[in-house]
């Protein structure tokens, strides 16, 4: 799969745009069509001009009637053709938009050391955006320049066959000037690509750092690191630049040189009216140009394919889910216990991230999980929460009355609602109050959200929240302290009325007082959900019925 991907990406990504075939294909339809009006116009318009010159005469009315219409025509196809294909460029940037994301749900977290969260952030945005208009409209143009040309070529054959030959001649040439070429400018086509995706992932990790960075006043070796990126961006830029105008000259010699042969052709030619000779030449020219712009198009398509090699990439995810033969039905109305049996789990890079670990927690209980660093205590929350697949083990969840589930035999929907992660670091996003927790809930009311900060210990209350639930957050929760960024996040989890609960270091950038605050709000969980709490502090730990002691 991988080895075809790479042979031709931008191949490989048509499957996933099915639904919207008969669109392009209806693109490139009015295409050619639109083509053949202006190059009807260019022939009527030379033929009523050389008639006037070389005969004084005036065409007929036929003939300026069908240029009216011609031009008519024209403008309507060519505002249907820019309506449609930027209609179908929106739903390809939404088709190819859902298959990454897809994969990236499949493959995202991995345990693979080498995955960027920046490198994908940059394929999900600027390389699907370029091929949205790739496919919606550049297809379409290369399909109709083949098929105007092959009809073109066709056209000429009973005027003569040296006319025609004189074309086909000319096709030749512009192919002849451009393939030894593509390669070449394949290696900048690269070479751009992966400088501006440099400066993508540079500038991605940049602004997650912006406090680091204005913590230690890097500024000026932030913007050294950019400036740097972004001048080999423009130095292989140039490069490239300067390979396509010389071939853009090349061509348009050829283009010239095939008029002229279309021309003399057609002069040596007895009985052929002097009259039409123009509009031959008319015709031919601008039968030449779309041609000429798709041999050119050709030699542009390294950036093309190097972006849909990186979203092909990205669709093609491998899966971190084990296969499961059938979802099962399984709903308690209680909290949620585990059981944990000899689970392991190791990263791509072969370091023991959980050596062999097994625990029990019973429905509605509150356990405390330390260790040391490395013991794998967030990673066995990760496992818990089916981020990351163990590489042996199992781990089973059970209900008051006794029934047991595999974890990963349960439908994904209704997991996530009975699982909940609360970690160190979870994210808020800006926007408002009640923007944050439909991330959680979509369908959440003003009230549930009331309610749920309520239970967490953050009621909404005072002039630090005169707009209620409108209330702005701000940028990565800038406007809320270390305690009530904790318990927002609690709160967000609450929403989902969870059977299990994770919480994960939520406790370690506390204060004491904000710490007994996030306890108290846990404490009121007692008989209605499981509490899993991972941590480095006593005082935490203290909170829990029991501890269980990792790689001891």
């Amino acid at each position: 799969m991988i080895a075809s991907i790479r042979h031709n990406p931008l191949l490989g990504l048509v499957p996933h745009m099915a639904g919207e075939w008969s669109g392009m294909a209806w693109t490139a339809v009015v295409g050619i069509l639109n083509n053949l009006a202006l190059i009807f116009l260019a022939v009527v318009g030379s033929y009523v001009v050389a008639l006037a010159v070389l005969r004084q005469d005036v065409a007929a009315p036929g003939w300026w009637a069908a240029g009216i219409v011609a031009v008519i025509l024209r403008a309507v196809l060519t505002w249907h053709e820019m309506d449609i294909s930027h209609s179908i460029a929106y739903r390809i940037l939404a088709a190819l938009r859902m298959a990454l994301f897809d994969g990236f749900a499949r493959g995202v977290p991995a345990r693979r050391p080498g995955q960027h969260t920046g490198k994908l952030a940059a394929t999900a945005m600027g390389d699907v955006e370029k091929l949205e208009f790739f496919y919606a409209h550049t297809v379409a143009q290369l399909a109709g320049s083949a098929v105007l040309f092959v009809a073109g070529v066709g056209l000429l054959v009973p005027l003569g066959l040296d006319v025609a030959v004189a074309l086909l001649s000319g096709f030749v040439a512009l192919i002849a000037v451009t393939l030894p070429g593509l390669r070449r400018g394949a290696e900048l086509g690269a070479q751009v690509q992966d400088a501006k995706a440099a400066v993508s992932v540079l500038a991605v990790d940049l602004l997650s750092g912006t406090r680091e960075i204005l913590g230690f006043g890097l500024i000026p070796q932030a913007q050294a690191q950019l400036a740097e990126r972004s001048r080999a961006v423009d130095s292989v830029q140039r490069k490239l630049s300067a390979f396509l105008a010389l071939g853009s000259s090349a061509r348009e010699l050829c283009v010239l040189g095939t008029v002229v042969a279309v021309f003399l052709a057609a002069v040596s030619k007895p009985g052929v009216d002097p009259v039409w000779i123009p509009a031959l030449v008319a015709g031919t020219l601008t039968l030449l140009a779309p041609v000429a712009e798709g041999v050119a198009t050709v030699t542009q398509l390294q950036p093309h394919r190097a972006s849909a090699l990186r979203v092909l990439e990205g669709i093609s995810l491998a899966a971190t889910v084990p296969e499961v033969e059938a979802p099962v039905a399984f709903n308690p109305s209680g909290p949620l216990g585990v059981d944990v049996r000899d689970v392991e789990f190791t990263y791509d890079g072969g370091t023991p991230a959980l050596r062999r670990t097994s625990l029990s927690v019973a429905p509605g209980e509150h356990v405390g999980i330390s260790g040391p660093s490395g013991a794998g205590k967030t990673t066995l929350a990760r496992l818990l929460l089916r981020l990351w697949v163990p590489d042996s083990g199992t781990i089973t969840f059970a209900s008051g009355d006794g029934r047991t589930v595999d974890s990963w035999a349960l439908p994904e929907p209704s997991f996530r609602r009975m699982v909940t992660l609360v970690e160190q670091d979870s994210p808020v996003f800006h926007g408002s109050v009640l923007d944050n927790m439909h991330l959680a809930d979509p369908a959440a009311t003003e009230e549930d959200v009331l309610d749920a900060l309520d239970r967490a210990g953050l009621p909404l209350g005072g002039k630090r929240w005169t707009s209620g639930v409108d209330t702005l957050i701000g940028e990565q929760g800038m406007s809320l302290s270390g305690g009530e960024r904790a318990r927002f996040c609690l709160a967000r989890a609450l929403l989902l009325k969870p059977k299990l609960l994770v919480l994960d270091e939520t406790t370690a950038s506390l204060d004491a007082a904000s710490e007994r605050a996030l306890l108290d709000a846990v404490s009121r969980l007692a008989g209605e959900t499981t509490v899993i709490t991972i941590s480095h502090r006593e005082s935490t730990l203290a909170a829990c019925d029991r501890r269980v002691q990792l790689g001891v």
